[in-house]
Formats: structure tokens, C-alpha cells, sequence
């Protein structure tokens, strides 16, 4: 045994803070009316447009990083469980 020990319930907390985040960045940009004069509407939306794009791939971004430490806290858990099975079972 080397003493390692995953911390489960910290995992859990950093899976949870992660979705939260996403969560967080779950947004809708749009002009509050009319933004001045001219092209300025096309212009402004279209910024707009582009950085709810940026807002909505960092969101797929944490949300896939929640995704990835919720996994590895199901495989310690499942290693944890298996160990201990085999702990159970006594010699081999």
C-alpha cells in the first residue's frame, strides 16, 4: 500500500464548483435598443454575436472539464471499491 488516498468528497466539490460555472456562463448578449446611427446596429451586433459565441465555447469548455473530473472521481471510487474487494478476498 502506498498511503495514497483519493479525496472523494474534494473531487465532488471541484465537479460541483465546475458545473456551477458553466452554469454561470450560460448568457444572452443582445443591444438594450438602438445604438446610434448608421451601421453602428450591424456593427454592434455583430460583436455582440461574436463574443456570446466566445462566452458559449468557454461554457462547452468548463462543462466538459466538470464532465472529466466527475469521471475521475467515479474511476477512484470504482479502483477504492475494487481494492477493497480484493482486500476482502484475503490471500490470492
Amino acid at each position: 500500500m502506498t498511503g495514497f488516498a483519493a479525496d472523494l468528497p474534494g473531487i465532488g466539490a471541484a465537479e460541483k464548483a465546475l458545473r456551477a460555472a458553466a452554469d454561470d456562463l450560460e448568457v444572452s448578449l443582445t443591444p438594450a435598443g438602438d445604438v446610434g446611427p448608421g451601421r453602428l446596429d450591424v456593427v454592434v451586433g455583430a460583436l455582440l454575436a461574436a463574443a456570446e459565441a466566445d462566452v458559449s465555447r468557454a461554457r462547452a469548455t468548463v462543462t466538459a472539464l466538470s464532465d472529466n473530473v466527475g469521471r475521475v472521481r467515479e474511476t477512484y471510487t470504482a479502483l477504492d471499491s475494487e481494492a477493497a474487494s480484493r482486500f476482502d478476498q484475503g490471500s490470492w
